[in-house]
């Protein structure tokens, strides 16, 4: 039997495994089981929790996506994970060091269930003559970003209407094979409304690496701070010097277990 518990950041939920204790060999066909909303579990994204290779880190944190493909980042996930830790008592309630397959990121536990996480700036990527291949497709302005995992981030004059499964499905061809993530939004002052298209799950209620990739375009000068809702909630962006500083909740469904 293995045992989990169900999280979910904004709406972007997650089931968490724990390899600290007892090493759990995760696999495609768990992952694809367990994940079916009718037959297993259900979940945007499996996480596990492993012991660091590093010594300077506290935990390294690997992402699956629904699909049984593996994720290099997912901030709504690492807040759960961090409050995974913390209310299992696997580190003090204070700031903890996180290795993730792509980034090293630093977790604080705040009030009422939030969590702030400390992140360097995403990076611009263009490979493959990508952007002129995405122009060729889409008559909107886009930027694209990295951030652990890829975003292709599109600006709309309104959201709430559009097909995103149409633009995602005009653009896979294109953006799949290089694990780029498809978000289109709206921003109005310091508000940015955000719809997000996922690798290997689909439509998210929330999607934090999107949200940040979209609000650090806006973030320039120090103190400035940016908030951003998607159909599941809010997270709110603040440049600090050279880094980014997200807040968003994480939040406890339930535990269980399955068989493996």
């Amino acid at each position: 039997m293995i045992d989990f518990e169900k999280w979910h950041g904004n709406g972007n939920d997650f089931v968490i495994i724990n390899s600290i204790e007892v090493k759990t060999k995760i696999n495609k066909n768990l992952i694809t089981r367990i994940s079916d909303r009718n037959k297993g579990i259900g979940f945007d994204q499996l996480i596990n929790i492993c012991l660091p290779t590093k010594d300077d880190k506290d935990f390294f944190i690997k992402f699956f996506n629904a699909d049984g493909s593996e994720a290099g980042m997912c901030l709504n996930g690492i807040r759960c994970a961090s409050s995974y830790i913390w209310n299992n008592e696997f580190a003090p309630k204070k700031a903890i060091n996180i290795q993730t397959k792509s980034k090293n990121i630093i977790c604080t536990p705040e009030k009422n269930n939030m969590v702030t996480v400390t992140i360097d700036f995403p990076e611009t990527f263009e490979g493959n003559n990508l952007a002129t291949k995405v122009k060729n497709k889409i008559n909107d302005d886009f930027f694209m970003l990295n951030i652990g995992n890829n975003h292709l981030c599109i600006k709309k004059e309104s959201i709430e209407k559009v097909n995103l499964n149409k633009i995602y499905k005009n653009l896979e061809a294109t953006i799949k094979k290089l694990d780029i993530n498809l978000s289109i939004y709206k921003k109005k002052g310091d508000l940015i409304n955000i719809r997000t298209y996922e690798n290997g799950v689909g439509e998210t209620l929330s999607c934090g690496s999107a949200s940040l990739c979209i609000a650090s375009n806006f973030l320039s000068k120090d103190g400035l701070s940016m908030k951003t809702k998607s159909m599941g909630g809010e997270l709110i962006f603040k440049k600090v010097e050279n880094v980014i500083l997200m807040s968003g909740p994480a939040s406890f469904i339930y535990k269980g277990n399955i068989n493996e």
